[in-house]
């Protein structure tokens, strides 16, 4: 469980870096501009691959500190097995949604590597690159899903 945490934790320090390195970027980037210095010219592309690697590594670990958006309004009015079985419903749902995606994506991600399609902007990289960062969170979610499951039914076998 610790290198699961660990795994988790590092997830989290990766996307906040790279929120820091973009409001850094953008703000040297907007200072050079309007003195009249220079403009770095790949600023705009690497912020939005920063924002798209970001997102997806932060998903992870928001579901596992359960800091994530919830609309449970209809769940906090319930009590006992009622609130035990709509958590149950959405932790599966949760679950059968994120593995179709780690799958589709860790197949996205192997046919793009087997086509060798290149990005062709300012930088110039393997178009599969783009797809790691969301085989890692979806991987990453299917396992958190799968662990939240594991905890309902341990949590239920305690109390009966």
């Amino acid at each position: 469980m610790r290198a699961y945490r660990g795994v988790m934790a590092a997830t989290a320090f990766i996307a906040a870096m790279l929120f820091a390195g973009m409001a850094v970027l953008v703000c040297v980037d907007v200072v050079l501009r309007n003195t009249g210095i220079t403009s770095i010219a790949w600023s705009v592309e690497v912020t939005e691959y920063m924002l798209m690697i970001s997102a997806f590594l932060a998903a992870p670990w928001l579901v596992f500190a359960n800091d994530h958006i919830r609309v449970d309004i209809l769940v906090r009015g319930l009590t006992g097995k009622a609130r035990w079985w709509c958590d149950f419903a959405q932790n599966i749902i949760c679950l059968a949604i994120c593995g179709v995606l780690a799958g589709q994506s860790i197949y996205s991600m192997l046919d793009s590597a087997a086509q060798g399609g290149m990005v062709f902007k300012v930088l110039i990289f393997p178009d599969w690159w783009m797809a790691v960062p969301m085989v890692i969170s979806f991987v990453l979610l299917t396992i958190e899903f799968i662990r939240r499951l594991a905890l309902d039914f341990t949590h239920t076998q305690k109390v009966a």
